[in-house]
């Protein structure tokens, strides 16, 4: 008769594995659930970035290189409302809101990246 995975394991085993299965949960916590987000940044092709307050509701426009892009603000989300590329990506993205969180118009050349002013993680360190 085969014997369990519990019965060939020591007390100690068991305990690793339980502070393993812990620290991934705490990784997984501090690394990978976003916070909500202070503000946006918007930037359109050789333009300086617009800074928009997501609590403040507001509709932006902003000239892309094939036309207007209307951005929605309302109750810490941001949104494309409309844009005149033609697949309609950036649109059915829908309500961004976390930090960190992008969406872009590529061919209309505006994109919209959420940030927290208390945020300190890194996207990535290169040496």
């Amino acid at each position: 008769m085969p014997h369990s995975f519990y019965a060939k394991t020591t007390i100690a085993d068991r305990i690793i594995i339980c502070l393993g299965l812990l620290f991934l949960l705490w990784l997984y916590h501090l690394y990978w659930t976003s916070s909500s987000s202070d503000y946006a940044l918007i930037y359109v092709i050789n333009q300086t970035p617009i800074q928009v307050d997501l609590q403040h509701p507001q509709q932006v426009t902003v000239q892309g290189r094939l036309g207007e892009s209307l951005i929605e603000v309302k109750e810490g989300h941001i949104r494309f409302l409309t844009s005149p590329c033609h697949s309609k990506f950036c649109i059915h993205a829908g309500w961004l809101a976390k930090n960190g969180d992008f969406v872009a118009c590529l061919p209309n050349q505006v994109s919209i990246e959420l940030h927290n002013l208390k945020s300190t993680k890194f996207d990535a360190v290169v040496y």
